[in-house]
């Protein structure tokens, strides 16, 4: 069965939904660029270091990826530097456009009674903030953010596996919809389904996607639990 055809059946088999944020939800960077974020993280560690930092970490131009050279390279200022990511993440969701369709999504689920929780690397104090900003708290039964342990994003499995236990989800009921490789290789580690949110198709792959969220909110709209 082609991919496109697997996606109402699996629809109507999704009971919980866990959703990744940054994407699928909003465009967390869309006007707070994570490059300038990423540059301000390596100004504040250069003063932490007294000095340059590792040049592998030098030309990092990702908060996350920075953050997770941090890890490996000065592992006793992890806990400072996540601090600060987790803080320029909340500035960042404060500006960050709401994806289209992502309301729309939301609702279709709460319509259908399809919990979902939020499971993002990023931190989750920004998962709430803009969740808050936008009236969309009610929609979201759980966050699961971005774990102290940078080794503990996705794509290790370990955030699904905690979503779906606050939500007291099956994993063969569950559907994981993402827009990165990280997701994807979550859900199977979760042994979980997933659908690829895309901007161009895959070549040659059986995973499920789609193009935009509107098509999803269409889709599990239609497709509500008996």
């Amino acid at each position: 069965m082609a991919p496109e055809q697997r996606l109402p059946e699996l629809a109507a088999a999704t009971k919980y939904v866990l959703l990744d944020f940054d994407g699928p939800v909003c465009d967390l960077f869309g006007v707070l660029a994570p490059d300038v974020i990423a540059a301000s993280l390596l100004d504040e560690l250069e003063v932490i270091v007294g000095g340059p930092v590792d040049e592998e970490l030098a030309d990092i131009d990702d908060p996350l990826d920075l953050l997770d050279g941090v890890s490996e390279i000065y592992p006793e200022l992890t806990g400072r530097v996540d601090a600060s990511v987790r803080d320029a993440e909340v500035d960042a969701a404060a500006l960050a456009p709401v994806t289209p369709g992502a309301v729309e999504f939301l609702q279709a689920c709460a319509a259908s009674g399809r919990p979902v929780a939020i499971v993002s690397n990023n931190g989750a104090e920004a998962v709430r903030a803009l969740l808050e900003l936008h009236g969309l708290s009610d929609l979201v039964q759980h966050v699961e953010g971005r774990n102290p342990d940078p080794r503990l994003m996705k794509p290790d499995p370990t955030p699904l596996l905690q979503a779906m236990r606050a939500l007291g989800a099956d994993p063969a009921s569950t559907t994981m919809i993402g827009d990165s490789s990280s997701d994807i290789l979550a859900a199977r580690a979760a042994a979980v389904e997933a659908i690829a949110l895309l901007t161009l198709a895959p070549d040659h792959s059986e995973q499920p996607w789609v193009g935009d969220m509107d098509t999803l909110a269409e889709l599990f709209g239609a497709q509500s639990l008996p």
